[in-house]
C-alpha cells in the first residue's frame, strides 16, 4: 500500500513540531531532549521522503496547497533547525532604541528576550543590512513585548518572501514551485523563519525585471535585496548581460537604482556600510561546514600531532584567504560564461544566466569563513527559476532534502560534533575537485 505523499508530509510536520516541544532549547541532555532528536530524525526522514515522492509535480497549485498543509503545524510550533529569530526580535528592539547594529548585540540594551537568544549571539554585532533592521524595528514595535507574536510576524515576513520567490520563478521559466514544499524550506523558512528567503525574494524579482529590459526597477529590487541581506552584490553583476541585451543603457539605470535605493535606505535608518565591519563577527566561529576553513582545521589536527598547536588559527586564516581568491576566479568564470551564454542567444539568456547566478550565490556561501544551511537558500531559490535538468537538478533535489539534517531541533549544529571527519572530508573534496580540472585539462590538450 503506497502512502499518499501529502498525508505522509503532513504527518512529519506534525512530528517535528512535537519534536520542537520536546526539546526546543539546548538544555541538558534529558529524556525529553532525546526523544526530540530521535523524533526530529525520524520527521526529517519522512518530510524528505514524502517530498521526493511530489519533486516531479509540475502543477503549481497543487505544490502550493500541498505547502501549505505540510506548514501548519510548524507555524504553532516553536522555531526550529535554528532560534535565529530570537536575535531578529531583540535588533528590533536595538534598532527603535537608536542603538547601532553594527556596533553592538542584544546584550546593549540589554533586549526583553535576551535569555531565549543562543549565548554566541548576545554580544555579536548583526551583518544584515538596513532594511531588515527596519523590518525587524517594525516587528519589535508592533509585538510590544510579546515574543510569540514577534516569531509569529516575523514568520509572516518570511512566508511573504516565499511567496514572492515562487511568483518571480514563475515569471521567469512558467514553471512549478516544487522546491517551495521542500525540507529545507520547511525547516528553515517556515519553522525558522530566516531572512535569506526575503534576499532570495528580491534577487529573484531583480532578475524577473532585468528580462524585460526594466534596468530602474531592476536595480530598485537589487538595492532592496542588498539591504536585507550583502550577498545580493554577487548577484547583482549577472543581471547585466540580461539588461544589455535590451540595450547599452539600461545597465547604467540599474547601477544607478541599486546604489541610490541601498543608500536612501542606509541614510534614513542611520546605518550607512557598518556591516564591512560587523561581517568578521563571526570569523571566530571553526566549523567544517565551510570547506576552507575545514581544510584549515584538518591542517591544523596535523600541526597539533607535530606538536605546533600556535600556528593554527594561522593557517585556518591562510585557507580563508585561499578560499576567497578562489572563490574570486569562480564568480568572475561564471560571470563571464553568462555573458558568453546572452551574447550566443539573446531570446534565451535567462536560463543559463541564472544558473551562473544561482551558483555564484551557492560558491559564495561554502567558500565563506562560515556556511549554515540557510545560507544555500538563496542560491537554490535562483536556481528554481531556471529549468533545472540533469546532475544540477539532481544536486538542488539532494541538497534541500539533506541540508535539514545538519542541525537538531533545537539549534545545535551537528557539525560541531563532527569537526575532525568532516575536516578531512572535505580535504578529500578538495582534491577530488582538483583531479577532476586536471583530467579535464589534459583531455582538452592536442595529442602529440
Amino acid at each position: 500500500m503506497r502512502l499518499n505523499p501529502r498525508w505522509l508530509g503532513l504527518a512529519a510536520t506534525v512530528l517535528l513540531a512535537a519534536s520542537g516541544f520536546l526539546g526546543g532549547k539546548p538544555l541538558p541532555h534529558d529524556a525529553a531532549w532525546v526523544t526530540g532528536v530521535c523524533v526530529w530524525f525520524v520527521g526529517l526522514l519522512m518530510l524528505g521522503w514524502a517530498w521526493w515522492q511530489l519533486r516531479d509535480t509540475t502543477e503549481t497549485r497543487e505544490v502550493l496547497v500541498t505547502a501549505a498543509v505540510w506548514a501548519l503545524p510548524l507555524l504553532v510550533a516553536p522555531p526550529m533547525g535554528a532560534l535565529d529569530v530570537y536575535a531578529y526580535a531583540c535588533q528590533g528592539q536595538l534598532f527603535n532604541a537608536g542603538i547601532n547594529l553594527y556596533e553592538h548585540g542584544p546584550s546593549a540594551l540589554p533586549c526583553t528576550w535576551l535569555g531565549e537568544v543562543p549565548p554566541l549571539w548576545r554580544d555579536t554585532p548583526s551583518p544584515y543590512g538596513p532594511l531588515w533592521f527596519a523590518i525587524s524595528g517594525g516587528v519589535a514595535w508592533v509585538a510590544h513585548g510579546h515574543l510569540m507574536l514577534a516569531v509569529g510576524l516575523f514568520r509572516l515576513v518570511a512566508i511573504g518572501g516565499l511567496v514572492l520567490c515562487v511568483a518571480a520563478a514563475h515569471r521567469l521559466t512558467d514553471g512549478n514551485a516544487v522546491l517551495a514544499a521542500s525540507p529545507l524550506v520547511m525547516i528553515h523558512v517556515v519553522s525558522g523563519v530566516h531572512n535569506d528567503i526575503l534576499l532570495a525574494a528580491f534577487v529573484l524579482a531583480g532578475f524577473a525585471l532585468a528580462t524585460r529590459g526594466r534596468g530602474g526597477l531592476s536595480g530598485v529590487a537589487f538595492g532592496l535585496a542588498a539591504a536585507i541581506k550583502v550577498t545580493a552584490v554577487v548577484a547583482a553583476p549577472f543581471a547585466v548581460p540580461l539588461l544589455l541585451v535590451r540595450g547599452r543603457r539600461a545597465p547604467a539605470g540599474f547601477v544607478a537604482a541599486m546604489a541610490g535605493t541601498y543608500g536612501l535606505l542606509a541614510l534614513v535608518t542611520g546605518h550607512g556600510i557598518g556591516f564591512v565591519k560587523a561581517l568578521g563577527a563571526t570569523a571566530g566561529l571553526k566549523q567544517w561546514l565551510s570547506i576552507p576553513t575545514g581544510v584549515g582545521m584538518a591542517i591544523g589536527y596535523v600541526l597539533r600531532a607535530l606538536g605546533r598547536p600556535a600556528a593554527v588559527d594561522t593557517v585556518i586564516a591562510a585557507c580563508r584567504a585561499a578560499g576567497f581568491v578562489a572563490l574570486a576566479a569562480i564568480l568572475l568564470w561564471l560571470w563571464w560564461r553568462a555573458v558568453r551564454a546572452a551574447r550566443r542567444n539573446p531570446q534565451e539568456a535567462a536560463d543559463p544566466v541564472l544558473t551562473a547566478a544561482g551558483l555564484a550565490l551557492l560558491a559564495t556561501a561554502v567558500l565563506g569563513p562560515v556556511f549554515y544551511a540557510w545560507y544555500a537558500l538563496a542560491g537554490i531559490a535562483v536556481l528554481a527559476g531556471t529549468h533545472l535538468h540533469g546532475r544540477l537538478r539532481t544536486g538542488v533535489h539532494v541538497a534541500v532534502v539533506a541540508l535539514p539534517f545538519l542541525t537538531l531541533q533545537d539549534s545545535l549544529g551537528l557539525a560541531t560534533k563532527t569537526k575532525l571527519p568532516g575536516a578531512f572530508l572535505d580535504v578529500a573534496l578538495v582534491i577530488a575537485v582538483a583531479v577532476r580540472l586536471l583530467r579535464r585539462n589534459k583531455d582538452r590538450l592536442p595529442a602529440g
